[in-house]
């Protein structure tokens, strides 16, 4: 091919280029036009509703994390009701049987926000997040996001707190330096000398779930541990970490990191060690969202779920509740203690809150049975 024939070729490759380069530009620009109208619409329409009604956790922080949207949006006016999960569901259930929607949204513990769905009383998430700072998977962690609920779209998960490890050590008595992995606590030498929360207590059979489902420990573990072991169970998780400190057992299983610290700064000689080998936890606690079907104020919910799930309001609910939010762009400065509780990208987790997980029935007859059993060799 002649030289001129090559430069005509390329200038109108170039042309071409340029052709779908600037159709690509005035598609983006439009779609962002249409972003920003849809969303100047929504809190048009979100004002003129003016209150929007949330039902959250009674939880220090959780309330004021909250009520943060106001600032951001000082014309709707919240109506919160805060209480514990149990109760609100109860009375969530009861209003709607009696063909009273009273609710917009809730925040709270994934259980009993997919509680709300398996009545049929939520509508999916996904389609009304119009914000682009949420829609945008690549800000959160793992790149994508996190549902509790099995059809993945009506409970969405915006936090996540890596777990607690193995728990605390009394470092007068053990050297954390020696575990490494939970298998490691199967040594006679702490045989009687470990304490741990008490899995017929209100709520602790949730924490044992990583232990069951975890492929590296499951049924197998828990059995040598509850029959092997001579474990104390209890109900007070401050009454463990004091005897902790002094000296009683030398560990107290899956304490929680802020107990530990609390603990240590108290001059208690305690510390948290973690699994080298397993997983770790990650715990989602009260931070789920979900939006009712039939709502008083659907404008005011739509925009409050979508302000919740943006930088400012997850900077918002880190800022209150020391929890972690599931969301990357953000900094983690506010979070209790970040160097544990801030999932790595490729970090071996699980993820406990995922429906897979929500079944605990199983790990509820394999415990009463290995507690008969350790009983009757007592």
């Amino acid at each position: 091919m002649r030289p001129r024939v090559q430069a005509s070729v390329i200038a109108r490759g170039c042309a071409i280029t340029f052709v779908l380069l600037f159709f690509s530009f005035l598609s983006t620009r439009s779609g962002l036009a249409q972003l920003q109208q849809d969303w100047d619409k929504l809190v048009a329409a979100a004002e003129k509703e003016g209150e929007v009604t949330i039902y959250g956790q009674a939880r220090a922080g959780v309330s004021k994390a909250i009520q943060a949207f106001s600032a951001a949006h000082p014309k709707i006016k919240i109506n919160f009701v805060g209480g514990q999960g149990a109760d609100l569901s109860k009375k969530i259930l009861a209003e709607r049987r009696a063909g009273k929607n009273l609710v917009d949204v809730s925040v709270g513990g994934g259980a009993t926000l997919v509680t709300y769905h398996k009545v049929g009383a939520l509508q999916p998430v996904p389609p009304a997040l119009i914000h682009p700072e949420v829609r945008d998977q690549a800000k959160w962690w793992s790149k994508k996001h996190f549902y509790a609920d099995s059809d993945g779209k009506y409970v969405f998960m915006a936090q996540g707190d890596a777990g607690s490890g193995i728990g605390a050590i009394n470092t007068n008595l053990v050297n954390g330096a020696e575990i490494k992995s939970w298998w490691d606590l199967l040594t006679p030498k702490l045989k009687g000398k470990l304490v741990m929360n008490d899995p017929k207590g209100i709520g602790n059979i949730g924490s044992w779930r990583f232990l069951f489902y975890d492929d590296d420990l499951g049924p197998k573990f828990l059995r040598r541990l509850v029959t092997e072991m001579d474990v104390t169970f209890a109900h007070d998780e401050r009454q463990m970490m004091d005897w902790l400190g002094a000296g009683k057992f030398n560990i107290n299983l899956l304490a929680k990191v802020e107990n530990t610290d609390n603990a240590k700064k108290q001059g208690l000689p305690v510390a948290q060690i973690f699994s080298e080998k397993e997983a770790d936890a990650i715990s989602t606690g009260s931070g789920h969202v979900a939006l009712f079907k039939d709502g008083p104020h659907p404008s005011a919910a739509q925009l409050y779920v979508n302000w919740f799930l943006s930088r400012e309001g997850q900077l918002a609910w880190q800022k209150h509740t020391g929890r972690n939010s599931f969301r990357t762009d953000i900094p983690k400065d506010m979070v209790g203690y970040k160097e544990v509780q801030v999932p790595k990208e490729g970090g071996k987790y699980m993820l406990t809150s995922l429906p897979k997980y929500d079944d605990v029935e199983p790990l509820r007859k394999l415990v009463n049975e290995l507690l008969g059993e350790s009983k009757k060799k007592g």
